[in-house]
């Protein structure tokens, strides 16, 4: 039995790689993280690209942080995957963005004991953003970082990269108070559709949702499009 992680790039449907197109059509079986309310964002990249008929499975990952329900979904999602690749054999699970970057199937990993996993990479949703601004990610010998905003971040520890990128920022006022000496960008709802890029300072007052990124860019920095 084997299992496919197939990300599926940050929103924009043209941004799938050749190799998850190819995967998404040819493999008998697709799973999706279930999100209620709502079509799952990466079901929504997959679906015009798929055959009439193609199997798709939910799978139930998002429990509202709580650990005892997040072991149960967990058990539950991993029990699915493992009775529907008896059948099938193989199949893939839909990942937006990349593949191994904060992607829910990882959480899974574990209870998947016996079946192999491969991982397609997808773009993430730091490239896409650097290209909305032609500011570049990193030069000579420069790094960058990528971090979650679900907590308290040391500027002092970021301090030698050329730029970080903030997935799932919640409090834009306080990023701008704790990188006072970068220059800050919100993207929502980046590559789908809805999209906005804004100065932080502007989007602190814009509706927005967990699909929230922050790039934070050194002042003055080399390369770029002049904001």
């Amino acid at each position: 039995m084997r299992l496919y992680l197939i990300g599926l790039g940050p929103g924009d449907p043209e941004l799938l790689t050749l190799k998850a197109l190819r995967l998404i059509q040819r493999l008998p079986v697709l799973f999706y993280p279930k999100e209620e309310g709502r079509e799952p964002i990466a079901l929504g990249i997959a679906r015009p690209f798929l055959p009439e008929g193609k199997p798709l499975l939910p799978l139930p990952l998002f429990t509202g942080g709580d650990p005892k329900e997040a072991e149960r979904a967990r058990r539950e999602a991993a029990r699915r995957v493992r009775e529907a690749l008896s059948r099938y054999g193989e199949g893939g699970y839909l990942v937006l963005g990349d593949s191994l970057l904060y992607a829910s199937p990882l959480n899974l990993l574990p209870y998947l004991e016996g079946i192999e996993v491969e991982a397609v990479p997808g773009i993430s949703a730091h490239q896409l953003a650097a290209s909305r601004l032609l500011k570049p990610i990193a030069l000579g010998e420069e790094g960058f970082a990528a971090v979650t905003g679900l907590g308290p971040l040391d500027p002092e520890g970021l301090e030698r990269f050329q730029s970080v990128f903030v997935y799932k920022a919640k409090d834009l006022k306080a990023l701008e108070r704790t990188f006072p000496n970068r220059e800050g960008w919100a993207f929502l709802r980046l590559g789908m559709p809805g999209e906005r890029v804004l100065p932080l300072g502007a989007a602190q007052g814009v509706a927005r949702d967990y699909w929230t990124l922050v790039g934070l860019w050194r002042k003055g920095g080399e390369g770029g499009a002049q904001s």
